[in-house]
């Protein structure tokens, strides 16, 4: 499955620092991967209308059960308010006994330098 391209959201101000938040969430099995596509485009439907999001982009390697994520927010009250809220709270606490190991990572990054290829996004989740 190729990568979502880079979706923008609330636009960002080239001079302004952002909270950007990566992860890599994978699955303990292939048969769970149905479901966690599923429940990403309910995800995807959430963010296109979150306060604060300034963008998103999302990976898949199928084979390996593996997804990630990249996504960049105004600030930590935006992130965790979108994080608390429905769906995507739901959805999280039902796919946790079927994840493996997962892994995230918060960084700041000025608007100007919003990572917008998987080479960028990727790096902090490997």
């Amino acid at each position: 499955m190729p990568a979502l391209p880079w979706i923008d959201g609330e636009p960002a101000s080239a001079d302004e620092q952002y909270l950007a938040m990566a992860s890599r969430l994978p699955l303990r099995s292939h048969l769970a991967i149905p479901g966690f596509l599923r429940d990403t485009l309910r995800i995807r439907r959430q963010l296109a209308r979150a306060p604060g999001m300034i963008g998103y982009g999302l990976k898949a390697d199928l084979v390996a059960k593996t997804f990630w994520t990249y996504s960049v927010w105004r600030d930590e009250d935006s992130m965790a308010a979108f994080a608390r809220s429905e769906p995507h709270a739901t959805i999280m606490k039902r796919l946790r006994p079927r994840m493996g190991e997962s892994r995230f990572s918060t960084t700041t990054v000025a608007g100007d330098a919003i990572p917008r290829t998987w080479a960028e996004m990727s790096e902090p989740v490997r």
